[in-house]
């Protein structure tokens, strides 16, 4: 008798296919990717280069000012020109700085800024404008880079048109010697108002990861450095890369 239980049960495991097999879920699995982290926005007035920094790049000797550092978001973008009151519109962004109008198709984070004066007291001084600017993404600040480029070789040799209330016949500014590599842009713009001439603007513009860095420098000196904001603006490039 054990033996025939034995042989009846083998049978109905064979019957049921397989006693003690386990059950298979077929069911389709749902696998929830991490969602991706939104840019974060970080302080960049740590990036700007102090008035030390500007005397010996440019050259004027330990006499130096720096202004208050300005940062904040895309809000802090200057708005001194406005792309109706500028002809070619197009070519805002090579005779005025850290414009708005330039950056507001960008995905802008946050901006910080400041102004310096230098040189001696028996002339007329060395000014300089840096403005860095830090983009949600590195694609974006080359994106950025690469349209800035192109506009400044096309205006190269053009005579920018600015109408403003108040500023009478308005202002002419002649883009010239335009220069770029992988990383900086730079041009030289020749401002006119009122028949007067102001100094020539040395413009630069550069790219390292997320961030822009926008220059002026304004140079009386004759010679003045053709280079001057290309070397400002390296600067700054050198010590966002060692830092981010």
């Amino acid at each position: 008798m054990p033996i025939r239980r034995v042989a009846v049960a083998a049978a109905a495991c064979v019957a049921l296919a397989g006693c003690g097999a386990q059950p298979v879920d077929d069911r389709p699995t749902v696998r929830i990717a991490p969602a991706v982290q939104p840019a974060q926005a970080v302080p960049l007035g740590g990036f700007l280069p102090t008035a030390d920094d500007l005397s010996a790049a440019l050259g004027t000797g330990p006499n130096g000012f720096m202004g208050p550092t300005v940062e904040g978001g895309e809000d802090t973008l200057l708005r001194s020109v406005g792309e109706a009151q500028v002809t070619p519109a197009d070519c805002a962004g090579a005779p005025y700085r850290l414009q708005q109008v330039v950056y507001r198709d960008s995905p802008v984070l946050s901006v910080a800024s400041a102004s310096w004066a230098g040189g001696g007291f028996d002339a007329a001084p060395v000014s300089a404008f840096v403005g860095v600017v830090q983009m949600s993404s590195a694609a974006a600040a080359q994106d950025f880079f690469a349209t800035t480029t192109e506009r400044w070789r096309r205006c190269a040799g053009q005579t920018v048109a600015l109408q403003q209330p108040g500023l009478g016949s308005g202002e002419l500014s002649r883009v010239t010697d335009v220069v770029f590599d992988d990383s900086v842009v730079a041009a030289s713009v020749l401002h006119v108002s009122a028949g007067a001439e102001a100094p020539t603007g040395l413009r630069a513009v550069g790219v390292t990861g997320d961030c822009v860095v926008d220059v002026e420098v304004v140079d009386p000196r004759a010679p003045a450095r053709a280079d001057g904001a290309v070397t400002v603006t390296e600067l700054v490039l050198d010590r966002i890369a060692a830092q981010r």
